[in-house]
Formats: C-alpha cells, sequence, structure tokens
C-alpha cells in the first residue's frame, strides 16, 4: 500500500491490513544462573511440573507478556518459579533461538541470558509456577564435554527439557571464551581468594587452566588479579590473596 498521509493513519492502514499476513511466534526467556558453591561452579535448573516433558530438568523461564521488556521478563520468571532475585546488572543475553519444532506445543523463539548470582547474595529456592523442584547443580566441562552432577547422579541430555542442553553448553562455550579479556564469572566469586582458587574456577571451564600452576597463571593473567598484601592459611601452608577486577568491554 502507498505510504502517505499521517504516520497514525500509516499505522492504522498497516494494522489493518498487514498484520494478519505474518504467521507470529510466541516468545519465551531462560535464564542460565551461575553461583560459586563450597569450591564449585553451580547452575540453578527446574524440574518440569507440566507437560511437555514433565518431570525433565530445565532452564527457569516462560513466556514474555505483552509489551514486557525482556530483562525484566527473565526476572519475573525466575521469580515466579524459584523465588530467587536476580540482580538486572547481573544478567546479559545469551542466545536467541529460533529452531523449528523446539518447542512441541508451537512456534517459539526464546532469549536465553546468562544470571550471574553475587557469592554474598544468600537466597532460599522455592518452586511455583511450572516447576516442581529446584536443583542446583554442579557444571563444569570435562575433556571439552558438557557435565551436570545432581548430588549422586550425572545428567545426559536426555534429562533436560527442549534444547536446554545446547543452551547451556552454548553458555559455558561463551564463558570460556572469554576468559582472557572479559571473564564475568569473577562476579559469583568473593571479592578476595587465591590464585589457586581462581584457577580452579577457570578451569571449570577450560581444563587447560588446571595444568598451570599460580606463577604462571598470573602472569598470563595479570591484567585481572591485583595483590591484597594479605594471606589465608591453606592445607599446606599460607598463600597470598588477590583481588579481581574485570573491565568493562
Amino acid at each position: 500500500f502507498e505510504n502517505s498521509g499521517s504516520e497514525k493513519e500509516f499505522l492504522d492502514i498497516y494494522r489493518r491490513e498487514e498484520m494478519d499476513k505474518y504467521v507470529k511466534p510466541s516468545v519465551t526467556v531462560d535464564s542460565v544462573i551461575f553461583r560459586y558453591y563450597e569450591g564449585r561452579v553451580q547452575t540453578l535448573l527446574i524440574k518440569r511440573k507440566n507437560h511437555p516433558f514433565m518431570g525433565k530438568y530445565a532452564l527457569s523461564g516462560g513466556f514474555v507478556q505483552d509489551q514486557e521488556d525482556l530483562n525484566l521478563a527473565v526476572c519475573r520468571e525466575v521469580q515466579e518459579e524459584t523465588s530467587v532475585k536476580l540482580d538486572p546488572d547481573h544478567i546479559e543475553q545469551l542466545i536467541t533461538v529460533g529452531t523449528p519444532y523446539r518447542d512441541p506445543r508451537m512456534w517459539t523463539i526464546t532469549v536465553a541470558y546468562l544470571c550471574f548470582m553475587a557469592f554474598n547474595d544468600i537466597q532460599v529456592e522455592k518452586a511455583a509456577d511450572d516447576a516442581a523442584s529446584t536443583h542446583w547443580l554442579d557444571i563444569t566441562m570435562v575433556d571439552g564435554q558438557l557435565q551436570l552432577v545432581d548430588g549422586d547422579k550425572t545428567l545426559s541430555h536426555d534429562d533436560l527439557a527442549f534444547d536446554h542442553w545446547e543452551i547451556l553448553l552454548t553458555a559455558m562455550e561463551r564463558i570460556k571464551g572469554r576468559l582472557e579479556y572479559y571473564p564475568t564469572i569473577l562476579s559469583i566469586m568473593p571479592e578476595e581468594n587465591t590464585l589457586t582458587t581462581y584457577r580452579q574456577l577457570f578451569g571449570t571451564f577450560n581444563e587447560d587452566y588446571l595444568k598451570m600452576d599460580s606463577t604462571n597463571f598470573l602472569r598470563r593473567f595479570k591484567h585481572l588479579f591485583q595483590k591484597t598484601g594479605r594471606q589465608v592459611a591453606t592445607r599446606t601452608r599460607k598463600a597470598a590473596t588477590y583481588t579481581y577486577h574485570i573491565k568493562p568491554l
């Protein structure tokens, strides 16, 4: 149709004559939430209460409401399902996935988020809404493969709903790829720790760092860590502590 007249007239005509020509997908948000707990990196999953994939592990998330900001949507959905309140300053968009038939109910496009829980942000999870239960799982990369462990159970791809295994793998690879220049995963750590602890954190995503000693690790990442002048007792000796600084992109 002709693009003439006022903008209001254009929009009225467009809505009346053009919008129904296009099939509209539903939009969802999903969260990949990380925390540091007792020396391990963990991610928060739910078990689904309803079909589809009832009883399977899944990322916390859900449908975006009418005219809702995506960042607000992921925070709302996580709080509704798990009672966890995300810090909007510690979330970032990870990937948008629109693979056909990824959701057996309908055509959905999801926007997945990386979410980082501060070390001192202690919250009690409580399942609600579409979640039957909440679970903090140990997560790491072993021989280039994603490993998820819930207690004494090691999960496989088939234990997760939808394409959430692939989204978790994407999250791990994103963090791994940025360790050298923008390691936002450090935001889940205490503000002060030993180089060995930081090296083990990085080794969760890239096993090569576990092969380094602390001297070579510091030489490689001297732009990230600053010595505090303090020491803490370890199992064998006293070790110097360091703080970290993540430079924004």
